[in-house]
């Protein structure tokens, strides 16, 4: 099974099917066509070109918000690899919980890291604000995106987390701070979000795509946010990002070592499910 395969088996261990939302860009169609068969296609919303990962979490964000004004959403990205999906899963309800009590927080989880690893989004954590049934959840004191060696150096030392880009929130606050940091890039989805769920989105989306701007959401909102982020601790979970080429040798060498290796098939395709 493909790693986007995988994220969508991971969701429903907590949302139903007809709640989860995938999105593709039109390009990855027909090599993700397999995978999406079955499911249901009001769920499935396809990107006439990729715009960045704001406008691929806005544009969810939107119809989730259209349908259901105080939806909790969760975000998937679909090229992580996670053994204890389980587990892991219950730590996403457990983020649920805390937004429904601290709606005005988006929740990530992190990762503790055992070494150096370049190329994730980092969290410098703050305070613990609940220690509740060993799950530890912190304010933030800085989101670092992609920093230096020599700054992941020093944030090993203070015990960040890596950041798994799992974050949960309400619609509503999603698009709220959207707002405030990358206002244009809401702007530009002003015509199509008038047009969801009529006949004329598709057209509309079509036309006007390529005019949005490409923002990287980690970068332009989560750095600006950050009194404003909540960090849970994940722990007991081997999660890795196969972004990179060298993980994905690495975590296959890890369980060929182990005589266990995963049934999944890598694709450098990003893709990111939004998931209400």
């Amino acid at each position: 099974r493909s790693l986007l395969k995988h994220t969508i088996a991971r969701a429903q261990k907590l949302i139903p099917i007809n709640r989860i939302f995938t999105v593709v860009s039109k390009h990855h169609c027909n090599y993700f066509s397999e995978e999406l068969t079955g499911l249901p296609l009001r769920t499935i919303l396809v990107q006439p070109c990729s715009r960045g990962t704001s406008a691929g979490i806005l544009y969810p964000m939107l119809k989730i918000h259209r349908a259901d004004p105080d939806a909790v959403v969760s975000i998937f990205p679909s090229d992580h690899f996670i053994e204890e999906e389980e587990r892991f899963m219950k730590y996403v309800h457990e983020a649920k919980l805390y937004v429904d009590q601290n709606p005005e927080s988006i929740v990530m989880l992190g990762v503790r890291p055992d070494k150096i690893e370049t190329g994730y989004g980092w969290i410098e954590c703050g305070n613990i604000i609940q220690n509740e049934s060993s799950t530890n959840v912190f304010s933030v004191r800085k989101f670092w995106e992609k920093p230096s060696f020599e700054t992941i150096r020093d944030l090993m030392k203070l015990r960040s987390l890596l950041n798994t880009f799992v974050l949960v929130g309400k619609s509503s606050t999603f698009i709220k701070y959207i707002d405030e940091c990358i206002p244009d890039v809401l702007d530009a989805f002003d015509l199509i979000n008038q047009y969801i769920d009529s006949g004329f989105e598709k057209y509309v989306a079509e036309s006007i795509y390529h005019e949005i701007p490409d923002v990287n959401f980690s970068k332009c909102v989560l750095e600006k946010i950050s009194e404003h982020l909540r960090v849970m601790e994940v722990t007991d979970i081997y999660w890795s990002d196969w972004g990179e080429e060298s993980r994905v040798e690495r975590d296959v060498n890890r369980f060929n070592n182990r005589n266990r290796l995963p049934e999944t098939s890598f694709s450098k395709k990003k893709v990111y499910d939004s998931v209400a």
